[in-house]
């Protein structure tokens, strides 16, 4: 009987929602406090039971809508965020919806809200230390995945790279090939594919199985198939195809016919783009609405001073599906002539002084916020560029386009990895490219508050040197 994984255990999975219920019972019980003070919450009262029941009561179907992935081995930091923000969330409203049916709030609107803050905090270290350590018991030997690749080399190499991280939590025992193994791949050959049949019965501890189709061995890769079905072996099969098709794939459906697509776009579900789309309309809402005017009047009083000319600079920039829209940024240099096919340089004679300070410290993209209350920008996205450098850089580099996939952003993942402000160079766009890439393939609610808190720590340390 080989091993399950933590995250397929009854018994981790009762401990998990235990664990949820405890600190959801500290979270509210704090708020309480906060509330009515400790000496009332220490004595529990009728309305600090009734609410910490519903609580419980609530915690169970949440864990079972939004199950927990922390302790699956391909999750990141962003990952956990994303679906701790969604469980409590979810928690909330069915609490909320739980305390209407009973026609008596024991709670007010804020000490719930007081208590899902906290409640959200607490889940979140949580589970972010639990993955930590949890990474470091796989990397000492523990909890192991024992893995066999079939195929060419030249296939499975990026197989190899991410499964040869020891904090995942798989060992890999060899493969099987004809093929010579490439310097990088470290691994024991382990003959052809006719002999895989006679290494799984000698060896029954492996739990997964990666093969590259071969034409030549379909009644062997049958069998191979069958095989791991009856004996409880993952079996992972890799699509063959030329170069430019070889990165992450998305399977789905035409009627009947299985198709491959060449990336996972996370975006075209209409629930992920609701849910960013509401984020980005509340939060720039209340910005224009409260901060901004302030922020416009003051920056615009000095913008006068110091230089002759509009408030606002206005330029056309490529967006979403690559159509064009004005984008809008505090003007922060003299009017001049090669504003729509030269980039800011550091020490760029145009900038006027206050101007150059809003570049430093990103005040100069605050009116963004409009762009993105209009829907022509989003929060979080690529940068998006002046018309003349997409022509330019869309026959240079590869794959360019892609990234107007989404709705170009204030910030982007790009921008907090160091790649953002002057390209002096081919490859500093390429990078820039590469990374808007991953964001577009990669998209969650959770790194998009991630990127977020990163510029936002990047703004206060003025740790970023390509500011200008």
């Amino acid at each position: 009987m080989k091993i399950k994984n933590l995250e397929e255990s009854g018994i981790v999975k009762l401990a998990v929602i235990c664990n949820d219920i405890a600190l959801l019972m500290v979270s509210y019980w704090l708020a309480f406090a906060f509330s009515y003070g400790f000496a009332l919450a220490g004595c529990f009262p009728y309305a600090l039971k009734i609410t910490l029941l519903i609580g419980v009561l609530t915690i169970i179907p949440t864990s079972y809508v939004a199950p927990p992935l922390f302790l699956k081995r391909m999750t990141h930091g962003n990952d956990i965020l994303g679906r701790s923000v969604y469980t409590v969330s979810l928690q909330t409203l069915f609490m909320m919806t739980a305390m209407s049916l009973i026609r008596h709030s024991y709670m007010t609107a804020g000490e719930v809200l007081t208590g899902s803050c906290i409640f959200l905090c607490l889940l979140f270290s949580e589970r972010s230390i639990i993955h930590h350590h949890l990474k470091r018991f796989r990397s000492q030997g523990h909890n192991l995945r024992h893995v066999i690749l079939v195929g060419h080399p030249w296939n499975l190499a990026d197989i190899y790279h991410t499964l040869n991280d020891h904090s995942l939590g798989f060992k890999i025992q060899g493969i099987f090939t004809r093929k010579d193994l490439p310097e990088s791949m470290q691994l024991p050959k382990l003959g052809d594919r006719r002999a895989i049949m006679a290494y799984l019965q000698e060896h029954p501890e492996v739990t997964d199985l990666y093969m590259v189709p071969d034409t030549d061995y379909t009644t062997e890769t049958e069998e191979i198939y069958r095989y791991c079905e009856n004996h409880m072996i993952r079996f992972y099969t890799l699509p063959v195809f030329m170069e430019f098709l070889t990165k992450r794939m998305e399977l789905s459906h035409l009627g009947s016919t299985m198709l491959l697509s060449v990336r996972n776009e996370p975006l075209q579900d209409p629930v992920n783009r609701g849910v960013k789309r509401l984020f980005d309309i509340l939060t720039s809402g209340v910005f224009l609405f409260t901060v901004f005017p302030i922020v416009y009047l003051i920056a615009g009083i000095i913008i006068k001073i110091q230089s002759p000319g509009p408030i606002l600079f206005k330029q056309k920039r490529n967006g979403l599906d690559g159509k064009e829209f004005y984008c809008l940024k505090f003007r922060s240099m003299h009017v001049n002539k090669d504003s729509d096919r030269l980039q800011a340089t550091k020490d760029d004679p145009r900038k006027f002084k206050f101007g150059n300070l809003m570049r430093k410290t990103n005040i100069d993209e605050l009116p963004q916020f409009i762009n993105v209350f209009k829907g022509d920008m989003s929060l979080v996205g690529p940068r998006p560029h002046m018309l003349l450098h997409t022509q330019e850089y869309s026959r240079l580099i590869r794959r360019y386009m892609v990234r107007h996939l989404v709705k170009p952003g204030i910030t982007g993942w790009a921008q907090v990895q160091g790649f953002r402000g002057e390209t002096k160079t081919l490859d500093q766009m390429e990078n820039r490219v590469k990374a808007d890439i991953w964001y577009v393939e990669n998209w969650s609610f959770g790194l998009d508050l991630r990127i977020m808190w990163r510029t936002l720590v990047n703004m206060l340390k003025h740790n970023e040197e390509n500011a200008y």
